[in-house]
């Protein structure tokens, strides 16, 4: 079994606005998590480019 250092988290939207989350997904091949961590960088001001950590950091 793989060991990941990703944390989960439930959150709650608006109907109107998961819907939005749903047709930005499908339209753009990617599942809704991937929509939502975009979103969350980009309001973060955090490059949404994931940098891999070399073995030696």
């Amino acid at each position: 079994m793989a060991i990941t250092k990703d944390s989960k988290i439930s959150i709650k939207f608006e109907h109107e606005l998961y819907a939005k989350i749903e047709s930005y997904a499908a339209n753009n091949e990617m599942d809704k998590s991937k929509v939502i961590r975009l979103a969350v960088k980009k309001f973060l001001n955090v490059t949404p480019v994931e940098k891999k950590r070399s073995a030696k950091n």
